[in-house]
């Protein structure tokens, strides 16, 4: 690779980056623009569970360690 086709790459790099962004700003800019005429979609991708009744929580065994800790206090 020669230094003229380095620097020519290079060059078109930077160009290339500075269009994407520019064409994001503008996308950006027209997108604000036209909100106000549209509705805002909503993306909901999951059904919201909603439970139907109390969750049962089991009463925890006691073991001898929890007893001799208890006891220590």
């Amino acid at each position: 690779m020669t230094v003229d086709s380095a620097a020519t790459f290079f060059v078109a790099s930077i160009l290339t980056g500075f269009g994407v962004i520019i064409i994001a700003i503008i996308i950006l800019t027209l997108n604000n623009l036209f909100s106000v005429f549209w509705k805002p979609i909503k993306w909901n991708l999951y059904v919201p569970f909603i439970p139907t009744e109390e969750p049962r929580i089991e009463p925890t065994v006691k073991t001898a360690n929890t007893e001799i800790q208890s006891a220590r206090r």
